[in-house]
């Protein structure tokens, strides 16, 4: 088990590397398959470079043609150390199954958004879309779960939030209510309806307690993706167990 452990450390860090690349790209609209490159000059990075960490370890966290210091080093160490911590709690909650794999996918996908929500106030449709087919195609294989009911989920989500959209007048987005239609799609009906509860209560309390230390405006916009993101995670995990404490 200890060797297993080490290895699915070894792919979620791999993934936090992939996960951090998209976060660096999407927002300029490039695509995946180019090498990481320095945001200055366009420098292609050497390998060691690739990864936050050991670009750290082998001090290159400058480009070596322009001197550009690396501006997302900080969240891509985060991001290296976190994923592998997920994936290794996966590892142990789930074991080696096909669940394992698919909800290790469905953790690195909400990671990506939350970055890039949190950094941009962006949720991209090339991220979300082909998410959203995952899922629906992966809705008729997980072991314990009705297709019926995931189907539903994300077809509640999807009109709940779009609805909300629509009178928030700038609130929410389009990003926003694809992210609830894959969150349904994984989290199955009813349990999305406690996942977009809880949301709507994490968001406002982050946002009272960011006005009263005066860290925004009441003006200010708040991305709401990365509350959507955590308590779906959230029910993702522990769904069954926390329907059945409320009901």
């Amino acid at each position: 088990m200890i060797i297993l452990t080490i290895l699915y450390a070894f792919i979620g860090w791999l993934v936090g590397v992939v996960i951090n690349h998209a976060a660096d790209v999407l927002p300029k609209r490039e695509t995946l398959l180019q090498q990481p490159s320095c945001s200055a000059c366009q420098t292609a990075r050497p390998p060691l470079a690739w990864s936050a960490v050991t670009a750290y370890l082998s001090r290159n966290v400058t480009c070596h043609a322009c001197g550009h210091h690396r501006e997302t080093l900080a969240r891509s160490i985060i991001i290296e150390f976190v994923t592998p911590v997920f994936f290794i709690f996966l590892l142990w909650r789930y074991g080696m199954s096909l669940y394992l794999v698919l909800v290790s996918i469905y953790t690195a996908i909400l990671i990506l958004v939350t970055v890039t929500d949190l950094e941009h106030r962006l949720i991209f449709n090339v991220v979300m879309l082909p998410s959203i087919l995952l899922a629906i195609v992966m809705a008729f294989f997980t072991p314990g779960q009705s297709w019926v009911l995931a189907l539903v989920g994300g077809a509640v989500a999807f009109v709940l939030v779009y609805l909300a959209a629509l009178f928030a007048r700038g609130g929410l987005g389009g990003g926003d209510v694809t992210l609830s239609a894959f969150l349904g799609l994984i989290i199955g009906f009813p349990k999305i309806l406690l996942s977009l509860l809880f949301g709507i209560f994490l968001g406002g309390f982050v946002a009272v307690l960011l006005l009263i230390t005066r860290r925004v405006g009441m003006k200010s916009f708040i991305p709401y993706g990365p509350f959507l993101t955590i308590t779906g995670w959230i029910m993702l995990i522990w769904g069954n167990e926390i329907w059945d404490y409320f009901y």
